[in-house]
């Protein structure tokens, strides 16, 4: 894998790329800070991207099952080059709506180059070198978000909100480069549903089927739910932690112990789990659950900190395995489908969550939520466990029944 000059590649584009990006997330919260008051119009335009996603990501996806996944993020990389023109109008001006549209074109950007990221991996690695691909690409993601808000909140200090934005262009710039330079042979799909419309209930009937009868597939999706009960309200919680320690640069060491953990348990999946099975999965969301209700001791930094580094653990294990679940048991022509929806699917679910981390913490307090979030992660674990041990002694009798 070491060796394949178009993973290396993809690897680079991404580190620099996703380094410059949550560099921009920085100077976006700085712009917003300066110039909105309200926080729910704040949130409003920051979610603003991903409601445009949610609208073209059926779309999107049979453009990359389709086409060529190199142009498709080529064309992507261009897109969110000239959407830092908008941003450099927005600081000049001091005007939202530039950013606005900003906004837009990037959350279009990614709509169409996460996905076909995602469906370029197993076309540029072998299939037994899938695990330890996807553990490279989170160990570089989760870096890049250390690395790239350290970077924008230094920053910030002693230069402008242009400089950070130009920081993200040359970024994007590398990787528009490295993406030029990658090799990938792959004929582009035939159209043999001419004229078809595209929508997300369209493209959910032709994956049902697809999904259906892969069984890895369907406990991997529901397995994402609990985690995603910490994750929505990840930055939320840091800040609600920092407050109740009254001590700000709790947030830098939760980020940075979280970041390192991931890292951690990328190496272990690497090193000990050799294959994507579901016994796995199963107790890496339990010990996701354990973290999330450990927090309500987090008014002691200790105890906050092992929180966020169990959690990180946990993430840095089950996101390798589910991916490479879904990359395997999926048939390649629907992967570009597959994941546009996944992903669309993943934004509404996180903007719903969000709100009502925001909702609890503001009504019934810090501690009462996570004791209530971290239940309920267990308790969906424990019953998609249950559905799961009844399913695989349904099908360990079955060939007795056909014996007999």
């Amino acid at each position: 894998m070491w060796g394949n000059k178009n993973f290396l590649l993809l690897m680079f584009g991404v580190a620099v790329s996703s380094t410059g990006l949550w560099v921009g997330i920085i100077g976006n919260l700085e712009f917003l800070q300066k110039n909105v008051d309200s926080s729910f119009l704040q949130a409003l335009i920051l979610l603003s991207g991903f409601l445009v996603g949610v609208f073209l990501a059926p779309m999107a996806g049979r453009i990359i099952d389709r086409g060529d996944k190199k142009k498709i993020l080529i064309y992507s990389g261009f897109a969110r080059c000239l959407a830092i023109g908008f941003m450099y109008l927005a600081i000049a001006y001091n005007n939202v709506w530039w950013m606005l549209i900003y906004t837009f074109v990037i959350g279009i950007s990614g709509t169409f180059s996460n996905p076909a990221m995602q469906t370029l991996i197993p076309l540029i690695v072998k299939k037994e070198e899938l695990l330890q691909a996807n553990g490279v690409y989170m160990n570089l993601f989760t870096g890049a978000r250390i690395a790239g808000t350290a970077l924008g909140g230094v920053m910030l200090v002693g230069m402008s909100l242009s400089a950070l934005y130009t920081v993200t262009l040359i970024s994007y710039v590398i990787l528009l480069i490295a993406t030029f330079y990658m090799k990938v042979d792959v004929t582009p799909r035939e159209k043999t549903e001419g004229g078809k419309k595209e929508s997300f209930f369209g493209t959910l009937k032709d994956l049902y089927p697809i999904v259906r009868d892969q069984h890895k597939v369907v406990y991997g999706i529901l397995l994402l739910i609990p985690p995603y009960l910490f994750l929505s309200g990840f930055n939320l919680m840091v800040i609600e932690i920092s407050q109740i320690q009254h001590y700000p640069g709790i947030k830098g060491i939760l980020y940075t112990t979280e970041g390192l953990c991931v890292f951690l348990g990328t190496y272990l999946a690497k090193r000990f789990l050799k294959e994507a099975k579901l016994p796995y999965l199963f107790g890496i969301v339990f010990i996701s659950a354990l973290a999330h209700i450990s927090l309500f001791m987090a008014s002691h930094l200790v105890m906050s900190v092992i929180s966020f580094g169990f959690f990180g653990l946990a993430m840095g294990l089950l996101f390798p395995v589910t991916t490479t679940i879904f990359q395997t048991d999926i048939p390649a022509e629907y992967h570009g489908r597959f994941f546009s929806i996944k992903g669309m699917t993943d934004n509404i679910i996180f903007q719903i969550l969000m709100l009502l981390t925001g909702l609890f913490l503001d009504t019934i307090g810090f501690e009462k939520m996570v004791i209530t979030f971290g239940v309920c992660s267990f308790i969906i674990a424990s019953l998609i466990y249950l559905q799961y041990r009844i399913r695989e002694k349904q099908n360990s009798r079955k060939p007795v029944a056909a014996a007999k």
